[in-house]
């Protein structure tokens, strides 16, 4: 299985990598959110992306409401993840769909 991993920041986005391919999968890394919507959008795409809530030039949600408008082709389940606590980030957006927090 491929996984795409979102995170601007190196040394989270290293740990992570390491973490899943010792797992055996197979990953993907960028740097930022438009990168990201990039990589999930064709239909052979990762089916799986864990993306940072907060980065350069599109956030979390951002790439989330990209994928969901871009890809009718293929479900991708995306994860958000954030070190920020706040009522803002933890809260559902409709325009997400269905989430978990």
């Amino acid at each position: 299985m491929r996984i795409l991993i979102a995170e601007d920041e190196m040394m989270s986005r290293k740990m992570l990598q390491k973490t899943l391919e010792r797992a055996g999968y197979e990953v993907t890394v960028v740097e930022n959110g438009r990168q990201a919507a990039d990589q999930l959008c064709p239909a052979d795409g990762p089916r799986l992306a864990l993306l940072d809530w907060v980065m350069p030039e599109l956030d979390g949600p951002g790439v989330c409401r990209e994928v969901r408008k871009r890809n009718a082709q293929s479900y991708v389940y995306l994860v958000l993840l954030t070190s920020k606590e706040s009522k803002k980030t933890s809260s559902q957006d409709s325009n997400l769909g269905p989430m978990i927090t």
